[in-house]
């Protein structure tokens, strides 16, 4: 069995010399600076390993390490992908300093065009390291070339505060253990919410048929492992998908959903990009029958720190993928393993064909799109009930408390996940509409006993729309005193008003509901012959309070978060400029919570 491994050793060594070497980054003066060592004449390395394994009672030659690495020197910069699109609201909320700071940082531009393509900059940015994740990575063991690098790559820049525990799962010959050992060894590993199988086996996707073709050709308590992982745990498997250069298919591991439906939703089949030729990395295989769960990352020409050496490989691009789960469940820790890889996938960058395709899948790992709101954005009022979120309009008054408290909400996107936000910047301010109200008066409901008169009336002092709706046809009740003096030929008139309220909301508004509310309201002019001239404080709240029920989040097993608040609509009073002729008003309102009105308004009765 020996001489067969060496055999094998023997010819991928020479497929991986016969490559041609890959460009770096030293045209970039960023990479230049941090990385003097990579734009010298660099080492070439090149490693590779096979074993046997016997798995099921059935010898399977291969199990094999999907290692590929290499040193490289040359320059120049692709051309942008025409495939490599980007969004008009990337980064819209990260502060530009802070992300050219991860942009110069130094293990930034270790890897700067392979992390550029993920657009890692932006979750970091965001501050998102993966911390309360556990990455499994079952490979060669920390006393190994392959599994150090990819331990390293699992805990490096993407997600340096993920927990990165390492199995060894061969011999000290680099045979693979028996696959019922293995099955061991994911047992021992079920604290871990990602397991990362940096290896394939040289038979391809398309060649499982069936459960027990697997449980042959590997162990039945190797499988159990993983089904039991992925239901019990809800833990997510990350694939190698193979350096075979097949362009067609992946390795038969990569295709255990196909077999386990079980395991949709908690299998991810990596793939390798050449971030330096801008396509699929010759040395990797296609994604073929696993395209529903397969996904593009970064494999050639991975720094792990040491400048004079870099590796390339699927082994490498998925821990890469990895660190990006890692990095999705601390931000939204609720989410379950099927919300994690459908939003992962949904995220992806489209690459090659339009839609999902056999070469790459869903595309492009893309963290920046991964961690910022995707579809269609909604705000929680209940615990029961969503609404679709855009910007609400309210009156003046209940737009100013509400501004005023600078209150922090959280609205969902398409996947559930909140997302932070300001009130106010979801909150218009609508005008009184001073003329309409004067219109109004004309329909007012009023007894007039001398000087005393009382009634109802019509108000938009709290009216909103949207997710703040309330009643749009709120009455206020009022009784008032009204008198004058004559003076020679004109006559002084004052008086003043008092206002009584219960506003009523909608379920569908984070308004749940206003006390009593009281408002006050008063004039004095001078009418001489046809003109009227008159200065008014209109109808002002004095008392009264709004009560919201505001979203602010969800907890680790999803439940919706709310704050209650209580808000003082006690506002300041705007004031009433306005010149009457005949049946012609002209007036000017100097409006402290909206735009200040200027209106012309005519009112008569005809007779028949």
């Amino acid at each position: 069995m020996k001489t067969l491994r060496r055999f094998f050793v023997g010819i991928l060594s020479c497929v991986i010399i016969s490559t041609p070497l890959f460009a770096n980054n030293c045209d970039n003066p960023t990479f230049r600076k941090y990385n003097p060592e990579k734009c010298q004449d660099a080492k070439t390395f090149s490693f590779g390993t096979t074993a046997s394994v016997l798995g099921g009672g059935a010898a399977l030659v291969g199990g094999a390490l999907a290692l590929f690495a290499s040193g490289s020197n040359s320059s120049g910069t692709p051309e942008p992908q025409p495939t490599l699109q980007t969004y008009n609201s990337v980064g819209a909320d990260i502060d530009q300093i802070k992300l050219a700071s991860v942009l110069d940082s130094t293990t930034y531009t270790y890897n700067f065009n392979q992390y550029n393509d993920i657009r890692l900059a932006y979750s970091l940015a965001r501050g998102f390291t993966g911390k309360n994740s556990t990455i499994a990575v079952l490979d060669g063991g920390d006393d190994s070339f392959h599994g150090t690098k990819v331990a390293t790559l699992a805990s490096g820049a993407i997600a340096p505060n993920a927990t990165v525990k390492t199995y060894k799962i061969v011999d000290s010959d680099m045979n693979f253990l028996p696959y019922q050992e293995i099955g061991d060894i994911i047992k021992s590993a079920n604290g871990a919410n990602i397991y990362n199988f940096s290896w394939s086996v040289p038979m391809r996707a398309n060649s499982v048929k069936s459960y027990q073709q697997m449980a042959n050709l590997t162990s039945d308590h190797f499988l159990n492992q993983i089904s039991m992982a992925a239901t019990d745990t809800d833990a997510i498997f990350v694939v190698a998908a193979g350096n075979d250069y097949d362009k067609k298919q992946s390795s038969a591991i990569s295709a255990l959903p196909v077999i386990m439906p079980e395991l949709k939703g908690h299998f991810v089949n990596v793939v390798a990009w050449d971030s330096d030729t801008g396509a699929l990395a010759d040395y990797s295989n296609a994604c073929g029958k696993t395209k529903d769960w397969c996904i593009t990352a970064p494999g050639t020409n991975i720094s792990t720190g040491n400048a004079t050496l870099a590796v390339s490989g699927t082994s490498f691009a998925t821990p890469i993928v990895s660190a990006a789960i890692a990095v999705i469940r601390e931000a939204f820790p609720y989410m379950k393993s099927s919300e994690i890889t459908n939003l992962l996938f949904t995220t992806a960058r489209d690459l090659g064909k339009a839609g999902v395709d056999e070469i790459y899948g869903h595309g492009m790992l893309d963290l920046e799109r991964a961690t910022r709101p995707v579809g269609v954005e909604l705000v929680s009022v209940s615990e029961t009930m969503n609404v679709r979120l855009s910007t609400a309009t309210i009156s003046g008054p209940a737009a100013h408390t509400i501004k005023s408290a600078d209150i922090k909400f959280a609205f969902l996107d398409s996947f559930g996940r909140a997302f932070d936000a300001n009130l106010n910047d979801k909150i218009s301010v609508k005008n009184r509409s001073l003329a309409l109200n004067r219109l109004r008066e004309y329909k007012n409901h009023k007894t007039t006993i001398g000087n005393f008169e009382f009634g109802f009336k019509q108000n938009d002092l709290l009216t909103g729309d949207g997710f703040m709706k309330t009643d749009s046809d709120n009455l206020l009740g009022f009784i008032g005193w009204h008198d004058e003096i004559n003076v020679g030929k004109s006559d002084i008139f004052f008086g003043t008003s008092i206002g009584f309220a219960a506003p009523k909301t909608s379920p569908e508004s984070m308004i749940t509901g206003f006390s009593n509310i009281n408002t006050i309201s008063s004039e004095i002019g001078i009418q001489h012959n046809d003109w009227t001239f008159k200065v008014a404080i209109p109808d002002t709240i004095i008392g009264g309070n709004m009560n919201l029920h505001i979203p602010v989040g969800r907890d680790i097993d999803g439940n919706y978060i709310f704050q209650d608040h209580t808000l003082n609509l006690a506002t300041r009073p705007a004031v009433e400029l306005s010149a009457q002729y005949k049946f012609m008003v002209a007036g000017f309102v100097d409006n402290p919570y909206g735009t200040d009105e200027v209106y012309v308004l005519a009112h008569g009765k005809f007779r028949f």
